[in-house]
């Protein structure tokens, strides 16, 4: 980890290769920011990325519902957004995604 950033590594290489995979084969949306391993140094300080295996902070918007990117966690740091009209239309998604279904308490 670069001891002047609050932000580290992914767990490994391969792990890398999954997010960048996740985030290139995705089948709608836009990337506002992000979206590509870092590589090189770091322009602030020349910290060599090589050093670990560093995915930038990735915001994808307008993520199509039917998208495995918006389906399935992809355990780094990447968001995806969408618009909803109605506010019980922004909730049912939610409810499709395995991790994200409510829980009964009974």
């Amino acid at each position: 980890m670069n001891p002047k950033s609050a932000m580290g590594s992914v767990i490994s290489a391969h792990h890398l290769e999954r997010i960048h995979n996740m985030v290139a084969q995705r089948n709608s949306g836009t990337i506002l920011i992000g979206g590509e391993p870092l590589k090189g140094c770091s322009s602030l300080d020349d910290f060599n990325f090589a050093q670990g295996s560093f995915y930038p902070p990735t915001v994808i918007a307008d993520v199509s519902l039917d998208d495995a990117l918006w389906k399935e966690e992809v355990f780094g740091p990447v968001v995806v957004l969408n618009k909803f009209e109605v506010r019980a239309k922004g909730s049912a998604p939610a409810t499709v995604i395995p991790i994200c279904r409510p829980r009964v308490r009974g």
